[in-house]
């Protein structure tokens, strides 16, 4: 089990600073060219509301479900905290909206000094100068906002690597990855270490990411797991602590448990979707709000048509 937790710190500088770069490069065009009303209505209000409503669920869900771990970072005896601490496995909805609203703020600054500010923001909260209570996810929502504001700002730099990807980029920043990972905890001032090192991480997994896309395979197989992602992402942690309270797990060694709980997880999560992802209001704006949103799209359409 140490291994494993060591595979998931080295993976860190990886994972989410991927999801963050992207969710970044595509919002982009959305922060420079909409008014505040309408991103909102385009991309808020969706963040907004799945936020709040999974929250809800997370804090009922384990007023009956034991919860085997990070006990501290959800405020399950007190769901108004969730305005101000986010949960652990919904922080990254509420860093979303944090960015966004963030980097429309910023969008008239120079965009050297939006990057400046956002690796500012990240070295602040990486290395410890900056804490909001005692939960590890403000660090995380702090550090990652560099990899956000990058694809916004550096869309047409990440675009024009993305393009020039090939096995020796792929081979040099896995390595660059692997080398930075083993030689950051012999390093001072880690936590700034760390924040250059979830770039190389998220070119590592830009470069992953065009190699498979040149796999008419992998593509396929990729595309529709990643546009599934979302009900894995809420939903992983309420079924992983149901399947440790209910399943014999002991019985089983730790690596080999921590494989087949994740591949159960995942097959459950998929198979939940699939049943209630129809739904709207589970994983999408319930009908009435998304309609509402569609039409305020449309008069600011309309509206800024008229203004030109």
């Amino acid at each position: 089990m140490d291994a494993l937790m060591q595979v998931t710190a080295a993976l860190s500088t990886f994972r989410m600073p991927l999801f963050f770069l992207v969710s970044g490069l595509l919002a982009s065009s959305a922060i420079a060219r909409l008014s505040f009303a309408s991103l909102f209505w385009k991309r808020l209000a969706l963040l907004v509301y799945l936020y709040a409503l999974w929250c809800v669920i997370w804090w009922a869900w384990f007023l009956f479900v034991p919860r085997p771990f990070d006990p501290l970072t959800s405020p399950v005896g007190d769901l108004a905290t969730a305005l101000y601490l986010p949960w652990s496995g919904l922080w990254f909805l509420y860093a979303l909206i944090l960015y966004t609203v963030a980097a429309w703020v910023l969008r008239r600054v120079p965009r050297v000094a939006q990057l400046g500010i956002a690796f500012g923001v990240a070295c602040l909260f990486a290395t410890g100068i900056v804490t909001v209570g005692s939960s590890y996810t403000w660090r995380s929502v702090g550090t990652y906002f560099a990899l956000f504001m990058t694809g916004v700002v550096c869309r047409q730099i990440v675009e024009a690597f993305a393009r020039r990807v090939n096995v020796w980029w792929l081979v040099g920043t896995g390595a660059a990855l692997a080398a930075g990972t083993a030689a950051l905890p012999l390093l001072p001032l880690q936590g700034v270490f760390r924040v250059a090192l979830c770039v190389v991480g998220a070119s590592f997994g830009v470069s992953i990411a065009v190699m498979l896309a040149r796999s008419p395979i992998a593509r396929r197989a990729v595309g529709a797991l990643g546009s599934r992602t979302l009900p894995i992402y809420v939903l992983n942690s309420l079924l992983l602590a149901l399947a440790v309270a209910i399943l014999p797990v002991e019985l089983v060694p730790g690596s080999l448990a921590a494989v087949l709980l994740t591949a159960l997880v995942v097959t459950t999560a998929l198979i939940i979707r699939r049943a209630v992802g129809s739904f709207s209001g589970v994983f999408t704006l319930p009908s009435p709000i998304d309609r509402f949103a569609k039409r305020r799209l449309q008069v600011d359409r309309l509206g800024a048509g008229r203004g030109h």
